[in-house]
Formats: C-alpha cells, sequence, structure tokens
C-alpha cells in the first residue's frame, strides 16, 4: 500500500506535471497537508500559521510549492526575498491557511484570484480538509464552509 501511494504522490508531483497547472496546485496543496499532518503529530496542534510548518516539514529549498507562477496563474511574481524569508508564505502564498479556525474542516484552500479567468475550472477551488484530503469544490461552497465572518481568509 505504502508504494502505490508514493507512486500516486510522485506522479502528481510538480515536476512531473507539465500541462496541468490546477492539478500541480492540487498536489502541491496536497503535500502541504502532509507536512502540516505531520507537524500536527510532533506537536499535538495544527500549526497557527502556514510558515510554521518550515523548515522541518517542508525544506526552505522547496518553498516554491506555496507559489502558483504558471501561465495560467493571475500573478506570475513572486515576492521579494520569497526563497529565504518563510514568513512571506503567511502574506503572499497562492493558498489561504485558516487552521483550527473553521467548524466545517477546511484548513486551507486556493485564493479565489490565482487563476485567469479563462483558466479550466477557474469557478473552483482546491480545498485541503481536516481529515487532509483536497478536492475541488465552487468558490460559492467554500465561501459557505469557511463562514462571511472571517473576512481575513475569505476567498
Amino acid at each position: 500500500m505504502t508504494c502505490v501511494l508514493f507512486a500516486v504522490i510522485t506522479a502528481c508531483s510538480p515536476s512531473r506535471v507539465r500541462n496541468g497547472p490546477r492539478i500541480t496546485s492540487y498536489a502541491n496543496l496536497y503535500k502541504i497537508g502532509l507536512a502540516i499532518r505531520q507537524y500536527k503529530f510532533d506537536n499535538g496542534a495544527l500549526p497557527v500559521r502556514l510558515s510554521q510548518i518550515i523548515p522541518r516539514n517542508i525544506p526552505l529549498d522547496q518553498i516554491d510549492i506555496f507559489y502558483v507562477t504558471n501561465q495560467l496563474a493571475s500573478n506570475q511574481t513572486l515576492p521579494q526575498n520569497w526563497n529565504r524569508d518563510p514568513n512571506q508564505i503567511d502574506i503572499n502564498a497562492s493558498y489561504c491557511y485558516i487552521g483550527t479556525n473553521n467548524a466545517h474542516g477546511v484548513i486551507a484552500f486556493e485564493r479565489t484570484n490565482l487563476w485567469k479567468p479563462a483558466t479550466a475550472n477557474a469557478d473552483k477551488l482546491a480545498v485541503l480538509f481536516s481529515d487532509f484530503h483536497v478536492q475541488y469544490i465552487s468558490i460559492a461552497e467554500v465561501q459557505e464552509l469557511i463562514g462571511r465572518t472571517n473576512t481575513q481568509n475569505q476567498p
């Protein structure tokens, strides 16, 4: 079973996915979820900020998984010092992190302005749930799940 899971994760890694920017983002969010799960196992709780999983759970040389800058992304530039300052993740990442602040099990999700409007399924977001699975759901459903009271992390 472990070999099969590793094969699936490897097959979906960004280095192997050339023509699937949405799949790459989905796979990155899944890897971020695995790192969050390991952090929770080690510390007994989810991290308060996404940057807390750097460098122990995601090495500094792999923090590019927090930023989507391919041809279908709305913003194709990276923030200054992105590869040296993990705190940039909390402000500029392609994903919104909620952590434990959601009763419906949403931990993180793609930012709504991440994709150009012409991108396939631009009306859906990849969402990481508390059981660490990732799923595409509509923007309206994400807004319903996270509630309209948390304006900082709303899509």
